[in-house]
């Protein structure tokens, strides 16, 4: 069936332009589905044995002879960032496909050589992953040391072009940081910096992130290939200052041209592939996080998703510490329809008692599965805890981020050359 895509230009967002858009490429999803409610299938988990353990960062400060601090600010300044595509050229126009089939607020595209290449796939390794935007770390939106508007996407190396010999930057991870409103970007390296001053790669896949006042905050994994880190044998969630980015003084370096030193971790009990920032939640702010798990084509395989929030410790807002005991816990259940599975979970926003989830598809048996996304409510009784389930979303998507001040929930897709990220407003997704 054709589809209208609906956009909107936000020109004092990410400055797009009214452009009409190519019919939609063919591709193998269904129309938009009808969301129904339902009970949800999700209870509470034990928190026994969810506590977070702080590790420490002794050193977190590059040679002042070779790098000089910039933050923020410098990397969303200068005219040699990378130009974003929007729905004014062809080739992102037809990459409107991939958005969401709900009304889409405003959408970008990556430039041509971070689209990667379906036909080369080893040698297109970065795949983008974690999101998060300045409307989550200042309700004002813009992020602290910058009045742009920003974006932070993570991204992983992740197809070697020799399976045998994998690259020494497989599961490494590099970050976008996205001027939304000139539409360019840089790309800024998380390091770690040893006892001598060298700086090191940050491994782990970087699967989600949250921005909290100048602090953000990645999921990341063990897989760091033998290289040494911080308690790199151990799930983490990896903490970084957006204030203490630092530039290479003679404008080389390579990745490391522009770094962002891990100041902070927390040892995790399981792993962890995502997480989102509640500024609304009981209790003030929390970090909301969960896991990854595959369905298989089995009823018992679309259970077993876990969720987790940790508060921020009292104190100054937007301060990095958390509190290490978790303060809710939810785990998924064999669902009543698999329409309202949760399951192959992507990415999780939280905004008080309300929970979006996008999923891929995993073996989920139900159609279009690359389109799944969820909104749980999860207050009062568990027996009144309801799930809203649509084919609607992204295709194929990762992260989340919401965007306070104006309600707009951010997402990303991942496949090469299928590449978007856009906002919805929550409104479209859930009308009244």
């Amino acid at each position: 069936m054709a589809k209208r895509w609906m956009v909107v230009a936000l020109a004092s967002v990410v400055g797009l332009g009214a452009a009409s858009i190519p019919a939609a490429p063919a591709i193998s999803v269904a129309g938009k589905a009808a969301a129904t409610t339902a009970a949800a299938p999700l209870k509470p988990l034990a928190l026994a044995g969810l506590d977070l353990r702080a590790g420490t960062d002794p050193y977190t400060v590059p040679l002042a002879a070779e790098f000089e601090q910039v933050g923020i600010g410098g990397v969303l300044s200068g005219a040699d960032r990378t130009a974003l595509p929007g729905s004014e050229d062809a080739d992102c126009a037809r990459r409107a496909a991939y958005l969401p089939t709900l009304p889409v607020s405003s959408w970008f595209c990556w430039d041509a050589q971070a689209q990667g290449d379906k036909q080369d796939v080893p040698h297109s390794p970065w795949v983008p992953q974690g999101l998060a935007t300045s409307g989550e770390a200042q309700l004002d939106g813009t992020p602290i040391g910058s009045d742009h508007r920003a974006l932070i996407t993570s991204w992983t190396w992740q197809n070697s072009p020799d399976p045998n010999a994998p690259d020494y930057r497989t599961n490494s991870v590099i970050f976008s940081v996205v001027d939304l409103d000139e539409r360019r970007y840089r790309k800024v390296l998380p390091v770690w910096v040893d006892a001598s001053g060298k700086l090191r790669r940050v491994y782990g896949h970087g699967g989600g992130l949250a921005w909290y006042g100048p602090y953000l905050f990645m999921t990341s994994s063990s897989n760091w290939n033998g290289y040494s880190g911080p308690d790199s044998t151990k799930h983490t969630i990896r903490v970084f200052d957006t204030r203490k980015i630092y530039r290479k003084k003679d404008g080389g370096g390579g990745d490391y041209r522009y770094v962002m030193p891990e100041v902070r971790h927390y040892i995790v009990p399981i792993l962890l592939d995502y997480m989102s920032l509640d500024r609304n939640s009981a209790g003030g702010a929390s970090l909301v996080v969960g896991t990854y798990k595959r369905s298989d084509g089995s009823s018992s395989s679309l259970a077993g998703t876990k969720l987790i929030r940790y508060r921020f410790q009292p104190g100054q807002a937007g301060d990095y510490r958390l509190i290490a005991t978790p303060v809710q816990a939810w785990v998924s259940t064999v669902p009543a329809s698999p329409a309202d599975a949760i399951s192959d979970v992507q990415g999780v926003q939280a905004n008080g008692d309300r929970l979006y989830l996008n999923m891929s598809a995993g073996s989920h048996p139900g159609p279009n599965p690359r389109r799944r996304v969820t909104t749980v409510e999860v207050n009062g009784e568990v027996s009144s805890w309801t799930i809203n389930s649509q084919t609607s979303w992204a295709y194929r998507p990762e992260d989340l981020s919401l965007w306070y001040a104006t309600g707009e929930l951010w997402g990303l897709t991942e496949g090469e050359e299928e590449r978007v990220v856009f906002s919805v407003k929550t409104t479209d997704l859930n009308p009244a």
